[in-house]
């Protein structure tokens, strides 16, 4: 019998949500090989290919797969590996046109052609560490998919209702140190008189330069002291030569708006359950917020996409592990898409092409026990002689659930790279 999509704002009003954020990409370069039986035996971005027994990482970013490097030299005569990259690390889905990016609702075609900051070096545009940060509330987001669902009702947040479980510690893991995240406006003309249609937004995790580690100071300058919010860039933001954001958009500022001009995908890494924490990845990822005129504060920002259900699938599930009101049975080996699953369906048709929505099943024992790709046919465990649940990391299994982040940040010093 499929799950039925229920309220839960209720439920999850009695619950902590043991989560930080922070922008990450694996420091894994493609190709890196480990010997495997399944997919248990690879680490993060890493699938199991079985036909050689080795992981393998075919990509990071989705342009990994439509432009590989072998395409760099010869590009007529290259075949793409596919149109996205999985949380595994695996090119899937057939490559169509345009290759590289696709436009948000704000996007002017001509700003995408010679872009101010995009190769930039890490850390010399503008930077501002992020100090509020939450799930947005019902209704805050972005359009991810074009489509309403009535009139004035564009918005797409399925995951708002998390905000309940999660959102106080999240603030906990900023107030701590433990979450740090830069967002750095680069190419950006100075001086700033409001509007600048040509820039690059770029962001990263971040460590606290304070030797020894001193939170206190992060946000703003604590009585008895004389400086702040001073950070250095996570090296695992970076790509592999460490000179660039493996996240980033082309973005413009209008009368003080800064909006991203395409959506990209996004890594985050969510610090639930026990370590090693797994990344979640959100898809079609656009960004907007306020610029104050001296440059110093970045309000009212917001962050809007879709995470992949396959994401969510390689997510430990803390919340059930015993019996609560939260969860009708203890699920001690569960993932989030389990608890997700409980109460709600994927919402945006991720697939290239699109087949429509994908939907899942939960079993008797509370976990993820049928999947069905959005032409109804069932999809087998990946690998297939995994446990039933892992039908959610088959790659036909590509649709996600809409989801709304908002955020504020205040101006910061980048002291360079490092752990």
């Amino acid at each position: 019998m499929r799950s039925s999509v229920g309220p839960i704002f209720a439920l999850f009003s009695t619950f902590s949500f043991s989560a930080g954020l922070t922008f990450v990409a694996t420091t894994l370069e493609p190709g890196c090989q480990g010997v495997c039986r399944d997919q248990f035996d690879c680490g993060g971005q890493q699938f199991c290919d079985q036909p050689s027994g080795r992981c393998l990482t075919e990509c990071f970013t989705d342009q990994d797969c439509r432009s590989p490097s072998e395409c760099q030299g010869n590009p007529t005569a290259c075949t793409p590996r596919g149109a996205r990259c999985s949380s595994v690390g695996r090119c899937i889905g057939t490559p169509v046109e345009p290759p590289e990016v696709e436009l948000g609702p704000a996007a002017d075609p001509g700003a995408l052609k010679e872009l101010e900051g995009w190769d930039d070096t890490a850390g010399s545009g503008r930077a501002f560490i992020v100090d509020t940060l939450a799930i947005a509330e019902r209704g805050r987001g972005f359009d991810v998919n074009g489509a309403c669902r009535g009139p004035g009702d564009c918005v797409d947040n399925q995951l708002w209702q998390l905000g309940e479980l999660g959102n106080a510690q999240i603030r906990q893991g900023l107030l701590g140190g433990e979450t740090l995240l830069v967002v750095e406006l680069a190419g950006l003309g100075e001086p700033f008189e409001g509007s600048d249609p040509n820039l690059t937004v770029k962001l990263y995790g971040a460590r606290d330069a304070d030797v020894p580690f001193y939170p206190s100071n992060n946000f703003e300058i604590p009585p008895g002291d004389t400086k702040c919010c001073e950070f250095k860039l996570d090296p695992d933001s970076l790509s592999p030569d460490g000179l660039q954001a493996r996240a980033r958009a082309p973005a413009r500022v209008h009368r003080g708006l800064l909006q991203s001009l395409a959506a990209v995908p996004l890594e985050f890494r969510l610090t639930v359950g026990t370590p090693p924490h797994a990344d979640v990845r959100i898809d079609r990822a656009l960004i907007e917020a306020r610029v104050t005129a001296s440059l110093s504060r970045l309000s009212d920002g917001k962050i809007g996409g879709a995470i992949p259900i396959s994401s969510l699938a390689g997510i430990d599930n803390p919340y059930c592990k015993t019996l609560n009101q939260l969860c009708p049975q203890s699920l001690p080996e569960s993932m989030l898409i389990d608890l997700v699953t409980l109460f709600m369906q994927p919402d945006i048709d991720l697939d290239v092409p699109r087949d429509g929505l994908e939907t899942l099943e939960l079993g008797v024992d509370g976990r993820v026990s049928r999947c069905y790709d959005g032409d109804g046919l069932a999809v087998p465990p990946a690998p297939q002689s995994g446990p039933r649940w892992m039908c959610a990391l088959n790659p036909r299994m590509a649709d996600g659930y809409s989801v709304g982040i908002r955020f504020s940040a205040t101006r910061a010093t980048i002291l360079g790279i490092g752990r």
